[in-house]
């Protein structure tokens, strides 16, 4: 059996959930638009370190969410986080802080390693890169932070854990 971060925390909160989404295979349909909104943004970053148009990413993955009845949370609206979408992908290109050689090996890397006997742990690290000119591993914000980081300088974080451990 191959366990995650994601696996073991969904069963401590709530062994029930993690039952019915890993053993009994049930899906659930996630209608958060903050949620949604983030894995799209994520494909337009993806887009952006492969040299590809990471606005049109965007908007194609967004636009794939538009009628699926989504929940917004405050005064959000599919248009609304669109044009907040563009501004942080402008921002984030204009600081050029951050760098990732080689995307389609450097990024979303998945780690297995055994544990016990049969068992494995799975992890991803979002990105082995340069942050400032300095080899680090980047993490990007829980998605659904993605949208409230508008006032923030750049999206993607060294992973402090791992630049000075």
């Amino acid at each position: 059996m191959t366990y995650s971060y994601t696996q073991i925390s969904q069963y401590l909160t709530c062994p029930r959930r993690y039952r019915h989404r890993y053993l009994d295979g049930w899906k659930e349909k996630d209608t958060r638009a903050a949620m949604l909104f983030g894995r799209a943004f994520e494909q337009a970053l993806g887009a952006y370190f492969r040299r590809e148009d990471p606005g049109a990413i965007l908007f194609t993955e967004w636009s794939a969410c538009q009628s699926q009845g989504l929940h917004y949370s405050n005064r959000d609206s599919w248009d609304r986080m669109l044009r907040q979408g563009i501004m942080l992908l402008d921002r984030f290109c204009q600081d050029d802080r951050i760098q990732v050689h080689q995307p389609r090996r450097n990024l979303q890397i998945k780690f297995n390693r055994p544990v016990s006997g049969k068992n494995d742990f799975v992890a991803y690290i979002d990105a082995i890169g340069k942050f400032d000119g300095k080899r680090c591993l980047l993490e990007c914000p829980h998605r659904a932070d993605i949208q409230k980081n508008l006032k923030g300088c750049f999206l993607w974080t060294p992973n402090s854990s791992a630049t000075h451990g």
